[in-house]
């Protein structure tokens, strides 16, 4: 969920200004400049023109901000020369030109440092960790965010916990994106938690939302939602119609993610989003949920609805000219002319979709558009071309499965300490409804925010200046998606991944390559050429032995000599009941297990009952958990 970072030396202009008088307040603030010869005025117009047209001409706002620091340097007014180059920063930030961004930030420090403005220099920091995260190298956000951390704790005051705030914040966005749930977890229960102890709604929802990204990563749908909807609530309350539509979207997903899927509250949640969207012309977050919807709708087998969605979001993809996008249609139209056995269309889409997504390093997209190529060779009966693709699936699925899955196998060495942070979190959770229901109580006490015109104001510029880092942080979102990080985790624990993948894949290729023979068989011609290779592949892939046993040797560094452990509890267990019940401690499902044990799911439940009373175990007692603490 996108953030707020506040700005900590803007005082903007309340948004119906900016609509309704911006050119005319420009035209009069450069006819102002022209007219004024002492430097100090001068750098004060300029930093009115730098704010007018922040968020909304970029360019011009870095022409303001070079124009205040040449007037600066020339006058040694260090103080505004310093304020300038943070606004030079800010402005190549919003034009994606982080290089230049950092060192205007890094002259910025410098100044700042020297005149002891510690409270500026740690809003800095923040800021270039945010260019370094949006370059996904985490690694120098989090050294940046840090960075920040003493001059907040020398700084910081009661009257001052925003600091504080959004440290929590982009930490947590950090590690959401990094992949470190649990990390982000905590740090946006922080942030939720101090955003109510300075009775600041709207930082509170856009942190409470954060938590309900992490908690979706988690796996905790049905919190993830609660906690979507109390930030939904809040958005309505002050009718920030951009986030309460991007948040609607992100509620319907996650019915759609949830099993059983919900498909009323689904159709409700995706529909109140694009009501929204239209609401406000927001092309772009309309075409988001367009293709959220077509995706679903999808999913629930509702082919022509699905498709007019597509068309739709096809227009707004047009002018947006989103390539990230693009490829979300190609696909999901390429499933959809699938499903009406229209084949020729089906491949002309997904090779579209293949090509724009391995143009802008879509590694999950590539897997999905190479399986369902895959597929629409197969009903064609060109069982070459299927092959090859399927094998290119094959090879890109187990690279993603490598970085995708990771963490979930070094969670499973960590169990018990995982459990205990997730009870923790929980509690805190608890805690956050507690302080939130204090903080509804004294909402009465809100209104002394409309006493006064600088008040006003203040309220004002805090909301716009909201809404318009949301529009830039959406700007680079799209180049963000699915994009796969890098995850920290040594070389045995990977390759048990890769061994489980493979254990899972095979037997299901297998199964492919002889209904194929089948078919081959039916035309002597074709089976002359190919039946000789498609049996020596059979053969290389149904090497299963040695498999079991590279998978094996990993399993056991992993967790521990679990084959041991299981021996001496029953000293009559079989190879094939320990391979069973290595199986069940890595929680594989039954019909996953059936597929690597080639057997049907109703063989694997009786094995797993035999399993069960060789240990001893009595029918309270579930095997699987029974396994997980050996």
């Amino acid at each position: 969920m996108i953030f707020r970072v506040i700005i900590l030396f803007i005082l903007c202009f309340s948004s119906t200004i900016f609509a309704q008088q911006l050119e005319t307040q420009i035209e009069t603030l450069e006819q102002e400049l022209n007219q004024e010869s002492k430097p100090k005025e001068q750098i004060t117009i300029l930093e009115k023109l730098w704010q007018l047209t922040q968020y909304k001409d970029d360019n011009a706002a870095v022409k303001y901000a070079k124009q205040a620091i040449q007037i600066s340097e020339e006058a040694d007014l260090k103080n505004e020369l310093a304020k300038s180059y943070e606004r030079l920063g800010i402005a190549y930030s919003n034009l994606s030109k982080n290089k230049l961004s950092n060192n205007a930030y890094l002259k910025a420090i410098k100044l700042h440092k020297s005149l002891d403005n510690k409270r500026r220099i740690s809003g800095i920091y923040m800021n270039q960790a945010i260019n370094f995260k949006d370059e996904a190298k985490y690694d120098s956000a989090l050294v940046y965010i840090e960075n920040s951390k003493p001059f907040i704790d020398e700084y910081c005051c009661k009257d001052d916990s925003i600091l504080m705030i959004n440290y929590n914040s982009i930490k947590s966005n950090i590690y959401l994106e990094q992949g470190k749930y649990l990390l982000s977890l905590e740090n946006a229960i922080k942030a939720a938690e101090l955003s109510i102890i300075v009775k600041d709604t709207i930082l509170y929802a856009d942190n409470i939302a954060t938590v309900g990204d992490a908690n979706e990563a988690l796996g905790n749908y049905g919190i993830a939602i609660k906690n979507l909807k109390e930030s939904l609530s809040i958005y309505k309350s002050y009718d920030d119609t951009y986030f309460a539509s991007s948040t609607s979207r992100k509620i319907g997903e996650l019915y759609t993610n949830k099993q059983p899927i919900d498909v009323d509250s689904a159709k409700f949640y995706f529909n109140k989003a694009l009501v929204l969207a239209k609401s406000i012309d927001a092309d772009f977050l309309e075409m988001q949920t367009l293709n959220s919807t077509a995706e679903f709708l999808l999913q629930i087998k509702e082919f022509d609805e699905a498709k007019l969605k597509l068309e739709q979001s096809e227009e707004l993809t047009l002018l947006i000219n989103d390539d990230f996008s693009k490829s979300r249609i190609d696909l999901a139209l390429g499933k959809i002319y699938y499903e009406e056995k229209n084949y020729d269309k089906a491949l002309a889409k997904t090779k579209k979709a293949l090509d724009q997504k391995q143009r802008i390093g879509l590694l999950a997209g590539t897997v999905d558009a190479y399986q369902h190529m895959a597929k629409i060779y197969k009903a064609k009966g060109d069982y070459k071309n299927a092959l090859l693709n399927h094998e290119a699936y094959k090879k890109h699925s187990d690279s993603l499965y490598n970085k995708e899955k990771a963490t979930r196998f070094d969670e499973l060495q960590t169990k018990f300490e995982t459990e205990k942070k997730v009870a923790e979190i929980a509690l805190k959770n608890e805690e956050i409804k507690t302080l939130n229901a204090k903080a509804e109580n004294d909402k009465l006490t809100k209104t002394l925010y409309g006493i006064g015109m600088f008040s006003f104001l203040s309220i004002a510029a805090l909301l716009y200046l909201g809404f318009k880092q949301r529009i830039k942080k959406n700007k680079i979102e799209r180049e963000k998606q699915e994009e796969i990080f890098k995850q920290e985790i040594d070389f045995k624990k990977k390759e048990l991944a890769s061994q489980t993948l493979h254990l899972v894949q095979k037997n299901t290729f297998i199964q492919e390559l002889k209904e194929n023979l089948e078919k081959i068989k039916k035309s002597p011609e074709l089976f002359k050429v190919e039946f000789r290779r498609l049996v020596m592949l059979l053969k290389k892939e149904s090497a299963e032995d040695k498999d079991w046993e590279v998978f094996k040797s990993y399993f056991s560094e992993v967790h521990n000599n679990f084959d041991n452990k299981i021996k001496a509890i029953s000293k009559d267990i079989t190879e094939k009941e320990i391979r069973l019940a290595s199986f069940l401690r890595m929680n594989l499902s039954t019909k996953e297990i059936a597929s690597m044990l080639n057997v049907l799911p109703d063989s694997v439940l009786k094995s797993k009952y035999r399993l069960k009373k060789k240990l001893e175990l009595s029918k309270e007692e579930d095997l699987t958990q029974f396994l997980n603490t050996l």
